[in-house]
């Protein structure tokens, strides 16, 4: 008869496949890890950019619709056009007040509605400031953290102004300079679209 020798796996052999298994493990775990922390920082950074850009796009849409006109609500000439300047509506650095017609829709009409608006910085929050026609006192809404530094420029007849306070013309375009700690300098440049030469 003839025998065969069987042998098994030596002790060495079996810590070695297993230090390979245990290191392969890890780099699947680190990987899977590091894929994971990836994804939900983009996912933070994703929805600080859609909340930037309904901010600017809230911005736009109020800014690019003031108005000039002349009405009278209680023996009192109702603001119009746009303001701005530095300290202005108590701000830490620039604000702005404007009147500016919302668009109303309904099941049955469409109409528009006047409005004073205003934005400011206060305390690193951005905040939006809605006047009521017939009360002074504004209802004010923070709409954004985390600011260092709103600046407002204006444009008008080929030049960039820092201030406007001419009520009688509304300016060509309106620019807005947001700076935030973690992201950096932010530039919107908005056209009146009620602008007449």
């Amino acid at each position: 008869m003839n025998k065969k020798n069987i042998q098994g796996l030596t002790l060495l052999e079996i810590l070695l496949a297993t230090i390979i298994f245990t290191l392969i493990s890890l780099t699947v775990y680190q990987a899977i890890t590091v894929t994971s922390i990836g994804s939900r920082a983009i996912n933070i950074k994703a929805m600080q950019v859609n909340r930037l850009q309904r901010i600017f796009n809230m911005l736009e849409q109020d800014i690019s619709h003031a108005v000039i006109y002349s009405k009278h609500n209680d023996k009192e000439i109702i603001h119009n056009g746009i303001r701005s300047g530095a300290s202005f509506l108590d701000s830490d650095d620039f604000g702005i007040v404007f009147l500016c017609d919302i668009g109303i829709n309904t099941d049955l009409a469409y109409y528009s509605q006047s409005q004073m608006f205003g934005y400011r910085l206060r305390n690193s929050y951005l905040e939006k400031l809605t006047y009521s026609l017939n009360i002074k006192q504004p209802k004010v809404l923070k709409i954004l953290n985390g600011v260092t530094a709103f600046r407002i420029n204006i444009y008008h007849k080929n030049r960039w102004l820092n201030e406007w306070t001419d009520m009688n013309f509304l300016p060509e375009a309106v620019e807005l300079i947001i700076e935030m700690e973690n992201i950096g300098i932010l530039r919107k440049k908005i056209i009146l679209l009620n602008y007449a030469v």
